[in-house]
């Protein structure tokens, strides 16, 4: 059991040195331009050691970002089980983004990256809560595409806001984002 141990911490480990070096290197550099052998003399592992982990640098940034993504929706189901407004909850993400704004712009930035696929993935509860607001008549088909509409344009703003360098508060771009949210789903009742 204590080798098992050893080994994950041991995986852990090699992948957070490559993902650190993936970070550092997108700094300077498209991720199309990167090549593993660099990726791996930065991250001071063999190109063995890196694919027995993943397939690419895409695989890599992928991972970052879905990271990154699943610890901001936690926040959110959390804060929400907690009894927090959604106003809370949503400015608390918010602020988080804004305090890693070099990092999340980083990831964004990338031509490959699907960052609104990678949301819909990862925060799948997200529809369940725009449907339960919905009429229960209303067909669920329709449901499906009024919450789908809600999270493109949540993430759309999101995406605008972050690229404008949070130039609104976290608070101020919450309540723009609930008010425009709200609206959409109360014009359907």
């Amino acid at each position: 059991m204590s080798e098992k141990k050893h080994s994950n911490q041991r995986v852990m480990l090699t992948k957070q040195l490559i993902r650190g070096a993936l970070l550092k290197m997108l700094k300077t550099c498209n991720i199309n331009k990167i090549s593993i052998l660099k990726l791996c003399q930065i991250a001071g592992i063999n190109r063995t050691t890196f694919y027995n982990h993943y397939g690419s640098q895409y695989d890599v940034l992928n991972e970052i970002a879905d990271i990154y993504i699943q610890s901001t929706s936690f926040t959110v189901i959390n804060d929400l089980s907690m009894g927090k407004s959604i106003d809370e909850s949503l400015t608390h993400v918010l602020q988080y983004i804004k305090d890693n704004l070099e990092f999340v712009k980083l990831i964004i930035s990338q031509d490959n990256y699907d960052l609104i696929a990678n949301i819909k993935t990862s925060l799948p509860k997200f529809d369940n809560m725009v449907i339960k607001q919905l009429p229960e008549n209303m067909d669920f088909e329709e449901k499906k595409a009024i919450a789908s509409y809600v999270q493109y344009g949540t993430i759309r703003l999101l995406k605008e806001w972050i690229l404008s360098d949070c130039v609104k508060s976290p608070e101020e771009e919450a309540k723009l984002i609930i008010y425009i949210a709200g609206r959409t789903i109360s014009n359907c009742k």
